[in-house]
């Protein structure tokens, strides 16, 4: 509250001018003539030279004291003032710029149309009314209100700075509503604009602080508006600019440049794809001296409960990962159950495998009709063979034949009998005077052949036919079927080819599969189907092929569960514990094709992937925890006792200092393991170092708010032209003789000024000076 000059009188006016200079030779002599009268001179400063002003600019302006409580309510009021116009800098912004362009208009009015009589004397032209800026109209409204203004450049500045930080608030809040109605509204080009306002709420909010102050700094010491501008500006990308080069600084300690930040951003998914956790700083940046920093942390009192609680969670995420995903296979799968699945699904193979034979057969059935006769040469051929005597020893060959094979050869040659003469022409068939070959119906070799092949898939050990016999007389019924199928024309033999192709592949897989279920159980079964993994995946990927999906994801699910089954050394009493160690060890022996049949055909979206993630894991984990690795635990007792030594021994001396060091290791120790194991370190180090989104914002609001300053209001000008000076010798110079309507002493303000004599009785100084206030 600047001091009220009206009320005080012409002496405590003039005592508040600053101190004398030494008085000139001319007001030396003055001061000569008037101390001969009996007045006291002192040489002062020549005022007459002063405007009014000036004059009252020399005088000191000072507050007087406020009490505590009287303080309280001004910042209260300041503060408020700050609030109300940062709250309504933004509505104000839209307002001004309506009322500009009217305020604009009326101008161009007031420019364009004839003057009055009375502008013509004056020689300017009165504008009338025009609408206030917000600013200024919320100014004018608080400050009839009686809110406290700032009065000094301190308060101003501080001014400006908080209602830069309400606004910055106000603008990024209604950003985030405007927000989202675009996003509700489905405009794009809106929504993208609002949430570039809205980014950053507390950057705008101190950004705005630091470009109001800079501003309001340069203000204060004689800035113009582009030195003000440009101050606005610095200032408010000034935070912006310090928070990026901090977050660089601390992020290239932490994993070094870009190739560091990859390495951690491609670590975090992979524990989070792997198990839903995040790796530590050494596991994430691959940085052997964070390695060997958590490696020791998890060795000394403090940091050992930290790491070991850290590890824990990842081993048991790992678990629960693993379960969760045998489950999500097939729930509560064991090795008899896979073993039963891989039975179940082989013999639903060997139907299906029956089924399409059919579907391909009945196909060549429509160019061949089942009458058609067709030669069995090759069959013959194949019979006479499987049984052919040894020249030179007829009755050993009889040990040699197979009876059953011998009855079928003897039986065909009969029907090949009837054939023929069933085809000799008619009054020739006793006579037998055909030269035409036996002959068989196409239907009778064709089913001939479907019953050697259910041989074939029924016949064991214990059969009195082997297998190679029957197999042997199969693919000789094939070729003559073949034959006839060529004999019908084109398209009855691609039918064939396609038929014939696809029932050799089937028996073919059919016969390697023998091997995994001649098995007298199911777990058995399941052991014989998962050997050899290591060397190959042929074996797996043939029964996993010759399967349904449900029953492949149950023999997945089963080796799913046995690849992290600790060993039994490692055990628990339900022996159901899991061990990452083991789970890595098992994943790495395992052979690519072995891991692409068991976890890349289960029909599971991206299972592959996730189990490599969870290997990687693994393999992280194995890999940090091996730098300066302990696995006998004696570093960790050998730190625990090292500790207690030196406690004791600091107790023992009462040396302040050690103490506080010894007990102060344990904390420090703390402090380094929580930092190594905080996922927001972590996701921190993964982050680019990026300009923050508020710049943008900051930078618009600096210059909008630059378009709302209002210029200051100068100080109150005195009288037109007239100084303190003329006042007191009025108009013709010569001294005022009457101050009031009463006589007084014909002596000059300025001698009165000069010589600091007691004003004559009336009004004040400032009012001879203001004129009719």
């Amino acid at each position: 509250m600047a001091t009220d000059f009206s009320r005080l009188t012409d002496d405590e006016l003039l005592s508040q001018l600053p101190s004398r200079q030494p008085a000139s030779p001319a007001t030396t002599v003055a001061a000569a003539a008037t101390h001969s009268a009996g007045i006291q001179t002192v040489p002062a400063a020549d005022f007459s030279r002063m405007s009014d002003d000036d004059l009252l600019a020399a005088l000191p302006q000072r507050q007087p004291e406020r009490t505590a409580t009287e303080q309280i309510g001004r910042q209260v009021g300041l503060t408020a003032r700050a609030g109300v116009q940062g709250l309504l800098s933004l509505p104000g912004i839209v307002s001004d710029a309506a009322t500009g362009l009217v305020n604009a208009g009326l101008d161009a009015y007031t420019e364009a149309r004839a003057p009055t009589a009375s502008e013509l004397v004056t020689g300017q032209k009165e504008k009338g009314f025009r609408f206030q800026k917000v600013s200024s109209a919320l100014g004018n409204i608080m400050d009839q209100a009686g809110v406290p203004q700032p009065e000094n450049a301190t308060e101003r500045v501080v001014q400006d700075a908080a209602a830069a930080m309400a606004g910055g608030g106000t603008s990024a809040i209604a950003a985030r509503g405007g927000t989202t109605l675009a996003k509700t509204a489905g405009n794009k080009v809106a929504q993208g604009v609002s949430e570039q306002l809205a980014a950053a709420p507390g950057m705008q909010v101190v950004g705005g602080a630091t470009s109001a102050g800079a501003a309001g700094t340069v203000r204060e010491n004689g800035g113009g508006t582009g030195a003000q501008l440009a101050a606005g500006l610095l200032g408010a990308v000034a935070p912006v600019a310090g928070a990026a080069t901090l977050q660089a600084g601390a992020r290239g300690v932490l994993r070094g440049g870009e190739a560091g930040r990859q390495q951690v951003e491609d670590s975090i998914k992979t524990f989070q794809g792997a198990a839903g956790v995040k790796p530590t700083l050494g596991q994430a940046t691959g940085s052997r001296t964070w390695q060997a920093s958590e490696t020791g942390l998890s060795n000394v009192v403090g940091g050992a409960g930290v790491m070991v609680r850290k590890g824990e969670e990842q081993a048991d995420a790992l678990q629960r990962a693993v379960q969760e995903l045998s489950d999500s296979l097939a729930p509560g799968a064991s090795g008899a159950d896979a073993g039963a699945a891989i039975t179940k699904g082989v013999n639903a193979f060997r139907d299906s495998v029956k089924t399409t034979q059919q579907g391909l057969y009945g196909q060549l059935d429509q160019f061949i009709p089942a009458s058609t006769p067709m030669p069995v040469s090759r069959t013959q051929e194949a019979l006479q063979a499987l049984n052919e005597g040894i020249p030179g020893a007829p009755n050993i060959s009889n040990f040699f034949k197979n009876a059953r094979i011998g009855s079928i050869e003897r039986a065909l040659g009969e029907d090949l009998e009837l054939a023929r003469r069933a085809q000799a022409p008619t009054g020739m068939s006793s006579t037998g005077a055909t030269t035409l070959p036996g002959q068989l119906p196409y239907e009778a070799v064709q089913k001939l052949r479907t019953l050697v092949g259910r041989e074939i898939s029924d016949s064991s050990l214990t059969s009195d036919v082997p297998r190679s016999k029957w197999r042997a007389l199969y693919a000789a019924l094939s070729d003559d079927l073949g034959d006839a199928a060529t004999a019908a024309g084109p398209q009855a033999q691609q039918a064939w080819s396609r038929a014939n192709e696809y029932t050799r592949a089937s028996i073919q897989r059919l016969e390697q599969l023998e091997s995994v279920l001649n098995k007298d159980a199911p777990e058995k079964i399941f052991r014989a189907a998962t050997s050899g993994l290591g060397e190959g995946g042929t074996t797996i990927a043939r029964v996993m092929k010759s399967m349904p999906t449900e029953n492949r994801r149950e023999v997945t699910a089963a080796v799913l569960q046995r690849l992290g089954r600790a060993r039994p050394g490692q055990q628990n009493e339900m022996g159901d514990a899991f061990s990452s160690e083991t789970f890595l060890s098992n994943l790495a022996g395992m052979s690519q094709e072995a891991r692409r049949a068991l976890f890349g055909s289960s029909g599971f979206p991206g299972l592959e992937d996730r189990i490599t993630q969870m290997g990687r894991m693994a393999a992280t984990r194995r890999e940090g925890a091996q730098v300066f690795a302990n696995p006998s635990g004696t570093a960790r007792q050998t730190a625990l006792l090292g500790w207690g030594g030196a406690l004791m021994g600091a107790l023992a001396s009462g040396n302040p200092l050690a103490i506080a060091s010894a007990l102060g290791a344990p904390a420090l120790a703390n402090a380094g393991a929580r930092l190594a194991t905080s996922s927001r370190v972590v996701d921190f180090a993964a982050r680019p170092t990026t300009i923050s989104p508020g710049a943008v914002p900051l930078s618009l609001s600096a210059m909008a708010r630059m378009s709302q300053e209002q210029a200051r209001p100068e100080p109150r000008k005195g009288p037109i032209g007239r100084s303190l000076t003329q006042v007191g010798f009025g108009s013709t110079g010569q001294p005022a003789g009457i101050v009031g309507g009463n006589p007084t002493v014909a002596v000059p303000l300025v001698d009165r000024a000069r010589l600091q004599q007691v004003a004559p009785a009336g009004r004040p100084l400032v009012e001879q000076a203001y004129p009719g206030r």
